[in-house]
């Protein structure tokens, strides 16, 4: 029987990222923002995955974290943007420690992006693959400041075996048949899922990926999070979003 390794290692999963400053201000940030619904009939969103809300994106060059933090643990500049800290945040992790991202963030990236994202229940993202050709890998930060595993949002990532291209699989589904690409995946049919853990950082290859929908559990409770790209050149600005 022939076997292969899964590629389950595409993700790294850092928690307590954030100085307990900067997390706050990027939470409160959430309370004040302008929001807008995402829900579209093209793109990973499909009609049933209800209507998530975002803000506006952030992007930063790829040498603005190469100096480390600005500011001492646990301080935050009030006049600065809280999402241009977290962007800032994960430079500096990344030129800190780039054996992180070994073997899971391509290289050529020139820029970062971070778009805020909030999940009321009953809302998710389907299955899809981010287009290797303008993201170099992607990253995923949850703001919220409390979270319960019955509330669902998970991020769930589809393993795929060590010697399949990640273009051998589209990048999603069509807008309404989605039959081709629901069997695709259950040919693979394992995975693996990461909790909306407040106050985490996932960083992400290129694998399969979905968000799970939130559970009526939730109530009011939102999976406030910054979904973000690292940026090869020819990303346009439509793209970092």
């Amino acid at each position: 029987m022939a076997s292969s390794t899964p590629r389950s290692s595409a993700v790294r999963v850092l928690d307590d990222f954030l100085d307990e400053g900067t997390w706050t201000a990027l939470w409160s940030d959430f309370q004040f923002m302008d929001l807008h619904p995402v829900t579209r009939t093209s793109g990973a969103w499909k009609l049933d995955d209800g209507v998530p809300l975002g803000g506006e994106a952030a992007v930063i060059g790829r040498g603005a974290g190469a100096a480390g933090p600005a500011l001492a643990e646990g301080e935050f500049d009030p006049d600065a943007p809280a999402l241009d800290a977290l962007l800032e945040a994960v430079l500096a992790q990344l030129h800190a420690a780039p054996e992180l991202v070994e073997g899971l963030i391509d290289e050529g990236w020139d820029r970062v992006s971070g778009r805020p994202y909030v999940y009321p229940r009953g809302t998710g993202l389907s299955w899809h693959v981010d287009d290797h050709e303008l993201y170099a890998g992607a990253f995923i930060y949850y703001a919220h400041p409390r979270w319960d595993v019955h509330w669902g949002g998970e991020l769930l990532l589809a393993e795929l075996p060590a010697d399949e291209a990640l273009d051998e699989l589209p990048i999603m589904a069509y807008r309404f048949a989605t039959e081709a690409y629901s069997a695709a995946l259950l040919e693979r049919g394992c995975g693996r899922f990461i909790m909306p853990k407040p106050n985490r950082l996932v960083l992400l290859g290129g694998a399969p990926h979905m968000v799970a929908p939130v559970r009526a559990a939730a109530g009011q409770q939102v999976r406030a999070s910054v979904s973000g790209f690292f940026l090869r050149p020819d990303a346009s600005a439509a793209d970092q979003a």
